[in-house]
């Protein structure tokens, strides 16, 4: 007779056991193979797995299914039957495996992956962040998506940004009048009702266990000691988190035990976001952003709603892409950068100087009609037709020359060129699922830049955002990332500011094929669509395509963004290309569907992450190119 107990049951059992939740994690994935899903119940374990589970125990060192790879080293890849979790956080991949085996679905993983990465990588992403997710059900093939971009505060001005008639990059940094209404509570909420299969406590239980105490990652010791460092310092309060007793920062594998941010996700796991946008949570955010210089309101929050809109669709050869519209620039960039490119048949070119000239000058087209249209299309009009159109991307296409640049004004408007290059993003975390079902999920979330605005509440132990600082400050002046924008995406009370965010969906003859999205600001545009040229036109596998070189073009500053390993780099410069040769500027998750019906994932090496399955099937590295 088989002894009958939950999943989550043990879980709270090996808690008890002083287990930390990533070794919890861990046993349920090693000694839980997944059943058929039970939809609304939870997975069972029969008496043989139980005595499994606690010589684990006993042992103390639970099998490691997958391993975090060095930065910019070799791609990994799992495939699976059960679903694969592709985040920028191991961890947190894991968490999302570990749901799928209890009978969740993509929607359940990916609520509860991100809930789980927002606390390990805190300052990529977080419950005082927002960002947009893509989902499609494999039984009805609609693709929903949710926007829970933050929004501005009610007493925000368009002038709010400029000191003596020039935009202050500091005030869109760091400080309360950064931060945007957080939208990531409300998100994962309605993601997770609206499609998911299990219990919400289910969802949000693994997140709080991990808040109270969890190990440091390799990525967030790096981040503490990068270049977000100095400003931490300013900010002690915060740095206090990820201090040790002697004021040194955490290393790798130490613990940190978040009480604060716990108790807030527990008051979330039992009463939902009415808690944050209507209850004690929000008013003590409110508390904390206006002390650090802030505009907020109780009203803020309680107004903020989430918006439900229409994908972005194009069609490259025989794929359908299926991308985030509007506030989000992604999808409208890179439809109509597919488009241009479906002329030049880069399916038959090697991925030589030729074709990454090509897609460069298709990018640059790209970026400076998002310079000129893309706003919030809740307050402007935007041309969306224009973006998607076959004929307009035909004579951007006319326009290219094989071996030489177009003069500046060719692309665009004639803006104010600005300088800068895009920062060191390390403030966004994509995720891309594909369940055992068909089920696809692509979802982006941020904090901005790396940690945000660092201002810290203590009291929900809640990091905020700095995402005003994606508005137009002022028109035709560069914002954090260098890029230009218009009077369409200056700042106005409850708007969204412009993002480069770019969840995709990638259907193959109408069947469920890719899943992917990146982060890096602007790059992860130019990130997205390379990893996706490299799988449909230059054939490489899942991992090759996640660890070929990447570039990066953004029309202004007419500078040409590389990674070191690009292939013919004189070449382009020969024809008229001005480089800025540096690290990783983008991370890349995918989840591809295989004609076999298995899921392969790949986690970008650049930001360390490692994807996670409950029944890895195989494993595959492919070296850097």
């Amino acid at each position: 007779m088989a002894l009958q107990i939950s999943v989550f049951g043990v879980r709270r059992f090996l808690q008890r056991c002083g287990v930390s939740p990533q070794h919890r994690t861990k046993i349920l994935l090693v000694h839980h193979p997944p059943r058929p899903p039970k939809p609304m119940t939870c997975s069972t374990l029969p008496r043989r797995a139980l005595l499994s589970i606690l010589c684990a125990i006993l042992i103390a060192c639970p099998a490691t299914v997958f391993s975090q790879d060095a930065e910019r080293g070799p791609a990994q890849s799992v495939t699976s039957r059960s679903g694969v979790v592709a985040a920028d956080n191991v961890e947190a991949s894991r968490v999302g495996a570990a749901i799928l085996a209890a009978g969740g679905n993509a929607a359940d993983a990916g609520a509860a992956t991100l809930l789980a990465n927002g606390i390990l990588n805190p300052f990529a992403s977080g419950f005082g962040g927002g960002g947009f997710c893509l989902y499609r059900p494999e039984e009805t093939g609609k693709t929903h998506v949710i926007d829970f971009r933050e929004r501005a505060p009610l007493n925000a001005t368009a002038d709010m940004f400029l000191v003596d008639g020039e935009p202050s990059r500091e005030l869109q940094l760091r400080g309360g009048l950064a931060v945007g209404i957080p939208g990531e509570p409300a998100g994962l909420w309605a993601l997770q009702q609206k499609f998911g299969a299990l219990e919400w406590e289910k969802v949000v239980d693994p997140a709080v266990d991990i808040a109270r105490d969890y190990k440091v990652g390799p990525l967030l010791a790096k981040r503490l000691r990068g270049r977000a460092e100095e400003s931490l310092k300013k900010h002690p309060t915060l740095a206090a988190l990820f201090q040790k007793e002697d004021g040194q920062w955490v290393e790798e594998g130490d613990s940190v035990q978040r009480s604060a941010l716990a108790d807030t996700l527990a008051l979330y796991r039992d009463e939902g976001p009415i808690a944050f946008y209507h209850g004690p949570t929000g008013q003590s955010v409110v508390e904390a952003v206006n002390a650090a210089g802030g505009i907020f309101q109780a009203e803020d929050l309680s107004s903020y709603s989430i918006a439900t809109r229409e994908a972005i669709s194009g069609t490259y050869h025989d794929f359908t892409i299926l991308s985030m519209p509007p506030p989000s620039s992604g999808g409208l960039v890179m439809v109509e950068t597919l488009n241009i490119l479906e002329h030049f048949k880069l399916d038959e070119r090697p991925r030589d100087a030729h074709s990454i000239h090509l897609i460069i000058e298709a990018l640059k087209h790209g970026f400076a009609d998002r310079a000129r249209w893309m706003g919030d299309a809740d307050f402007v009009e935007i041309p969306g037709d224009r973006f998607t159109s076959k004929e307009y991307a035909k004579t951007l296409a006319a326009k290219i020359k094989a071996k030489a640049v177009l003069p500046l004004e060719q692309y665009g408007s004639p803006i104010e060129n600005p300088t800068a290059p895009p920062p060191d993003d390390s403030g966004t975390s994509h995720l891309s699922i594909i369940d055992a079902q068909g089920n696809m999920l692509a979802c982006t979330s941020s904090v901005n830049t790396g940690f945000g605005s660092m201002v810290y509440d203590p009291k929900s132990g809640i990091l905020l955002n700095n995402h005003m600082g994606d508005f137009t400050a002022q028109a035709g002046k560069a914002n954090n990332y260098g890029l230009i924008g218009s009077k369409q995406n200056e700042v106005a009370p409850q708007k969204r500011p412009l993002s480069s965010m770019t969840p995709t969906l990638v259907l193959r003859g109408g069947q469920p094929y890719l899943a992917v999205g990146g982060s890096g600001g602007p790059t992860i545009i130019s990130g997205t669509l390379l990893t996706m040229l490299n799988l449909m036109d230059f054939k490489m596998s899942p991992a090759e395509a996640i660890a070929a070189g990447r570039v990066h073009a953004q029309w202004r500053p007419e500078v040409l963004f590389t990674e070191p390993d690009i292939p013919g780099i004189k070449s382009l410069e020969k024809w008229g290309h001005r480089f800025k040769v540096g690290p990783s500027y983008s991370s890349v998750q995918i989840v591809i569907r295989n004609a076999d019906g298995t899921q392969t994932g790949v986690s970008d090496p650049r930001k360390l992450g490692g994807p996670a399955a409950a029944d890895a099937t195989a494993e595959a590295d492919a070296p850097s190119n």
